[in-house]
Parts: structure tokens; C-alpha cells; sequence
């Protein structure tokens, strides 16, 4: 902790301009250790299994992990919408490409489980869910 007297001399010397900066700097400071704090206390009430206490932050989780898996489920389709050694647009449903004749290569589909926490699909050789990071079949 700072020496109060120490700080107002330190502020004495300073100009208008240096002092909202310097206490623009302070704030983000303490947002960052706040943030800290929250995030420890968060996992320390998700390791303790105590659920109810976390379930507002689960659903945030769950709201950026499905918004992130859409953004690369269409990155993918776009990708996969053209040709991957001309660039050439491909047709729907097209096997190779009408251009220079490569092969479209087919995602596959991989059985997906729902994680127990948080209820997304997740791929059933994981151990940890990518969305809560929950041990796939534990309920937190």
C-alpha cells in the first residue's frame, strides 16, 4: 500500500493532463485485478462443484462458445467452397473440382456428446470440454 503523503507530493509536481492519465492507467489496473480475483473465485466455485453459484457465467460461456463455433463452422463452409489447388469456385455437393479436376475432400462427421455442465456438443474423444473445461462426464 502507497504512503498517502508519499502520493500527493508525487501529484503535486504533475500536470492536469499527466494526472487523468495517470488515474486512467490506475483504473485499468484495477479492473485487470479485479478481473483476476474473479476469475480465481470462479474457478474455485466451479472446482467445489457449487453450480447454481456460477450458472449466469455459465451461460455467457456457453453464448461466446457458440458464437466462436459458428464464425469457424463458416469459415470452414467458405473454405470448402473453393477449389484448394486452383481457387476455383465449386459447385454444391461437387466431388472434384469442374476446373483442374482435384478432389473435394469431405469433413468428417465425428460422433459428438454433450458435456454434462454446460450441454454443448463436444467431440467424444475429449477429455475436457472446450467450452467450460469441465472433465467430459463429470457435472460441475
Amino acid at each position: 500500500m502507497m504512503d498517502w503523503k508519499m502520493i500527493k507530493s508525487r501529484f503535486q509536481e504533475m500536470t492536469p493532463k499527466e494526472l487523468h492519465e495517470n488515474a486512467e492507467q490506475a483504473r485499468r489496473e484495477k479492473g485487470r485485478l479485479l478481473y483476476e480475483i474473479g476469475e480465481r473465485h470462479y474457478m474455485k466455485l466451479r472446482s467445489e462443484g457449487r453450480r447454481d453459484e456460477i450458472k449466469d457465467i455459465l451461460a455467457q460461456e456457453v453464448l461466446v462458445f457458440g458464437a466462436l463455433s459458428r464464425i469457424e463452422e463458416m469459415e470452414v463452409e467458405a473454405a470448402q467452397k473453393q477449389c484448394k489447388s486452383c481457387r476455383t469456385a465449386l459447385e454444391p455437393g461437387a466431388k472434384f473440382c469442374g476446373k483442374c479436376g482435384t478432389a473435394v475432400p469431405r469433413e468428417t462427421d465425428q460422433m459428438k456428446v454433450e458435456c454434462s455442465t454446460c450441454h454443448t456438443p463436444q467431440r467424444n474423444d475429449q477429455q475436457y470440454c472446450t467450452c467450460c473445461g469441465s472433465e467430459m462426464g463429470q457435472h460441475v
